[in-house]
């Protein structure tokens, strides 16, 4: 969800002091699926100039000794702020298809920045769309008015988890059909922290490749430090200008904990009656996907690379 620029315009000339570091050059774009399989786990996380929380979901073990191959599932943050020679990278990638789970709002504040021409397919799935935009201009208000008597931030993640789940099947629906239809080529989603929509979306990707349930938990929570790290100029910079209560409630809002996807996953047994009436009732996924899902994006520990 889309917090980065609430408070840009208040803070704009105090970040300028950092500008400085953009001038010294970056080590070049280091791609896990180029390495040797031993350094690969290490290197998850793309080192993007621009972009947060970019990483490869290959590596990861299933249930039937198969893992997930490298270089062909990505998911991130905002591709706002890319740099040129983040857009390089983004080509060396060879990317056949980018999600963008944002809100319409999210898209007009923060466009994209992506290669000229991409390369690549883009595909608009709007997640969240009124319901972020509602959610946003009234933590500015409360932040405004410094009033956040009745506000849960913790209850607001829980309650738009189950909507993924349930109000939001239709979106998920969609991810999951652009996936299928890559057929193995790579693919890269994101949303605006790429920890909530996209962090469900990979979680019941993962799940349906047939990855164990610990694991899911386990990428799904690589994203508290990122997300916090990404953001943590503008939570000092809210801590003092606007007090300790609004930075503690944002930082909330901001970070990842195993109860949101755990409610996600339990509003799913209660309204599908199980993860597999899930994958086949909503998601629309016959035996036939789940098998071709699995041939393409998986392979054996010995050639997961390729």
């Amino acid at each position: 969800m889309n917090k980065k620029k609430l408070f840009w315009s208040v803070f704009t000339v105090a970040l300028l002091g950092v500008a400085a570091i953009q001038f010294v050059p970056a080590p070049a774009l280091v791609i896990p699926a180029t390495l040797p399989a031993e350094q690969r786990e290490a290197h998850r996380l793309l080192n993007f100039e621009g972009i947060s929380n970019f990483r490869d979901l290959g590596g990861y073990p299933t249930t039937d000794g198969r893992q997930v191959k490298w270089g062909v599932l990505y998911r991130a943050a905002t591709l706002g702020e890319s740099s040129k020679a983040d857009l390089v990278g983004l080509q060396q990638l060879t990317l056949a298809t980018l999600i963008d789970f944002r809100s319409s709002a999210e898209k007009t504040e923060e466009p994209d920045q992506l290669p000229d021409p991409t390369g690549f397919k883009v595909v608009e799935i709007p997640t969240l769309d009124e319901g972020n935009e509602a959610m946003v201009g009234e933590i500015m208000a409360r932040i405004e008015s410094g009033n956040f008597d009745g506000f849960d931030p913790n209850a607001t993640m829980l309650e738009a988890n189950r909507q993924f789940a349930s109000t939001f099947t239709p979106q998920f629906r969609q991810f999951m059909q652009t996936v299928l239809e890559a057929d193995g080529a790579p693919v890269a989603w994101h949303c605006s922290a790429g920890k909530d929509r996209t962090g469900f979306a990979a979680a019941i990707l993962l799940r349906i490749l047939g990855v164990p349930q610990d694991v899911v938990m386990q990428d799904y929570m690589a994203s508290r430090q990122h997300a916090l790290e990404s953001r943590r100029s503008q939570l000092v910079l809210l801590r003092v200008f606007k007090g300790e209560e609004a930075a503690d409630k944002l930082a909330v809002l901001m970070g990842v904990e195993e109860a949101w996807l755990e409610a996600a996953f339990a509003e799913i047994d209660a309204k599908w009656g199980s993860f597999d009436n899930y994958v086949r009732e909503g998601l629309g996924l016959t035996e036939a996907d789940i098998a071709q899902l699995q041939a393409t994006l998986l392979s054996t520990p010995a050639a997961a690379g390729v």
